[in-house]
C-alpha cells in the first residue's frame, strides 16, 4: 500500500510539474522574440532598433548571455543553473537593482527598463532551466545537422565532402560567442551544407580521432574522409567572413 501511495505522489508531482516553456510563453513571450540571427540583431542595434523595432532582447540572445555571464561557467551545468536561478529571482523582482547587466551597453540603450514580474520559486527554477538550455536547442534547430565522427566519415566520403570537427569546452566563452555569432548564420550554414559534414565534440570528455592533439578552443579540425587524413586544424574565434574564407580555403586544397 505504501508503495502505491508513493507512486501516486511521484506521478502527481510529475503531472503538475512547472514547464519553463509555459512560464516563458505566459510571462515573457509578449516582449521577447524567440530567435533572430545575430547578424540581423547587430545591424538593428547599429540603427538604434529602427530596423526591427524589438521590445526586448530575443530569448536566444538572453540564453547565450546567461550561460556566458551569470555564475561560474567552470562548474557543471546544474550548478550554474542554480546560480542563474538566484540571478533571475533578483532581476525579475526588481530589474533596476542589478548592478551588472548581462547585456552590453549598446544593447541596453535601445530598450526601456523592463517591468518587474511576479514569479514563484518553482516558476523561476523552470524558467532558468528552459532559458539555459534554449541556446543549444536553437543551435540544433537553426544550424547544420551534426553527426557522430563515424557517420560523418561515411557521409562525407559518399558525398565528396570534408569532415569538420568543431571542438569546444562547455565553459569556453569564445566557443559560446562563436556559436552565437557565426555557426548559425545563414551564409555560414550554406557553405557548411554544401561542402562539409559537421561533428561537434566536447573536448573535455571526447578524444579527437587520428591521433590529433587538442588545440585551444574553439578549434576546427578538417579531415579528408578518403584515407582518412588530417587536412589542417585551426583554433580561435573569428567573424562570419573570416570563417567562410577559412572554409573555402580548405575546400580549395582538395
Amino acid at each position: 500500500m505504501n508503495r502505491i501511495i508513493t507512486a501516486v505522489i511521484i506521478g502527481s508531482s510529475l503531472l503538475f510539474a512547472v514547464s519553463g516553456e509555459e512560464v516563458f510563453k505566459k510571462k515573457c513571450a509578449s516582449c521577447h522574440e524567440p530567435y533572430i540571427p545575430q547578424s540581423k540583431l547587430n545591424e538593428n542595434y547599429e540603427h538604434n532598433n529602427t530596423l526591427l523595432r524589438l521590445k526586448a532582447p530575443t530569448l536566444t540572445e538572453l540564453s547565450f548571455r546567461l550561460k556566458d555571464q551569470v555564475g561560474d561557467r567552470m562548474i557543471d551545468a546544474e550548478g550554474q543553473k542554480f546560480q542563474i536561478e538566484e540571478w533571475l529571482a533578483q532581476f525579475l523582482k526588481d530589474p533596476t537593482a542589478q548592478t551588472k547587466s548581462i547585456l552590453p551597453k549598446r544593447v541596453r540603450a535601445v530598450y526601456g527598463t523592463m517591468p518587474s514580474i511576479t514569479v514563484n520559486e518553482d516558476e523561476i527554477e523552470a524558467l532558468a532551466d528552459y532559458m539555459y538550455e534554449y541556446a543549444e536547442k536553437m543551435m540544433i534547430a537553426h544550424g547544420v545537422k551534426r553527426y557522430s565522427y563515424e557517420d560523418a566519415l561515411k557521409k562525407a566520403k559518399t558525398e565528396g565532402k570534408i569532415v569538420l570537427i568543431e571542438g569546444y569546452l562547455p565553459y569556453c566563452r569564445h566557443c559560446i560567442r562563436m556559436d552565437r555569432n557565426v555557426m548559425v548564420e545563414p551564409m555560414v550554414k550554406e557553405v557548411l551544407d554544401k561542402d562539409f559534414v559537421l561533428v561537434k565534440m566536447n573536448l573535455l570528455i571526447e578524444k579527437l580521432p587520428l591521433g590529433m592533439k587538442r588545440l585551444g578552443t574553439p578549434s576546427f579540425y578538417f579531415i579528408d574522409p578518403r584515407d582518412p587524413k588530417v587536412i589542417d586544424m585551426f583554433e580561435g574565434e573569428g567573424t562570419v567572413d573570416e570563417f567562410i574564407d577559412l572554409l573555402k580555403s580548405i575546400k580549395d586544397r582538395l
